[in-house]
């Protein structure tokens, strides 16, 4: 057991599959008294929530939730206070990404995008603070991405949303840590889960299990920010430290997902 979260309630957003399901399950096993695991795909909501509940009986709750909802997020919210009188962790992971040329972008898929990316994160970062400013504690961690800390070509509109992520969450953190509030950001690379829509995901990207590790380990440790995997923060440190360098990277991915995109109709 891991004594960080031990007995603690949690939500977890986007929690039946990817990222959001092992989070779930990693919870669990590391102790934590009750999990609401949030989705909108009631098929596979049920079928997971089933799964774990075998495995940890009493301790798994199942909402039905879209996250562009405001009364939804605050349903599930208040429920898991309710539970045992206090809300532990917020995990906002619920998300989609969007990797497109820039013609075959929508004013639609903005708008759906960021109602999603942006707003799910929002309307339940927001409504989870009053319920943990109150009680004194709580750790809210969202899901950013690698995009939204470095420009990468063909994904301005998900880099666009998950950029905001990252900086709402590093100005929260400083305003209400004073409070006995925590927050974490964490960006992954690659992570094969199902964001690639049936796509053969690329030869860079890690396991769920391995993310979902590190970004535990690093939230007990109270990370700011969590970058993976040593790849990803190694373009990072380029960003910032070495522009010529970087630009000539992002200048060479533009060319091959260019590339891509005109042979293969994707971006990799």
């Amino acid at each position: 057991m891991n004594g960080y979260y031990e007995d603690k309630v949690a939500v977890v957003t986007g929690a039946a599959s990817g990222i959001g399901l092992g989070l779930t399950e990693g919870l669990l096993s590391r102790g934590a008294r009750a999990v609401f695991m949030a989705d909108f795909n009631e098929e596979n909501l049920s079928r997971e929530s089933g799964k774990l509940d075998d495995r940890y009986p009493g301790r798994v709750f199942s909402a039905l939730t879209n996250v562009t909802s405001l009364d939804q997020v605050r349903l599930v919210l208040e429920r898991a206070r309710d539970l045992d009188g206090h809300l532990d962790f917020l995990f906002n992971n619920a998300g989609v990404g969007l990797t497109l040329p820039v013609e075959n972008v929508t004013f639609e898929m903005w708008r759906s995008v960021v109602d999603l990316n942006l707003m799910g994160v929002v309307h339940g970062t927001y409504t989870a603070i009053p319920i943990m400013r109150s009680q004194g504690f709580g750790h809210i961690v969202n899901t950013g991405s690698v995009a939204g800390k470095v420009p990468i070509p063909y994904q301005a509109v998900y880099a666009a949303t998950k950029s905001a992520v990252i900086s709402m969450t590093e100005c929260l953190q400083y305003e209400l840590e004073c409070e006995g509030l925590s927050f974490s950001v964490f960006c992954p690379g690659n992570v094969r889960t199902a964001i690639f829509d049936g796509l053969e995901p690329p030869p860079d990207s890690i396991s769920v299990d391995e993310a979902v590790d590190y970004v535990l380990n690093e939230t007990k440790a109270k990370s700011l920010n969590i970058v993976f995997p040593q790849s990803i923060r190694d373009v990072d440190h380029l960003y910032r430290e070495d522009r010529d360098q970087f630009d000539k990277l992002a200048r060479e991915l533009a060319s091959v997902r260019r590339e891509n995109y005109r042979t293969k109709g994707t971006y990799f």
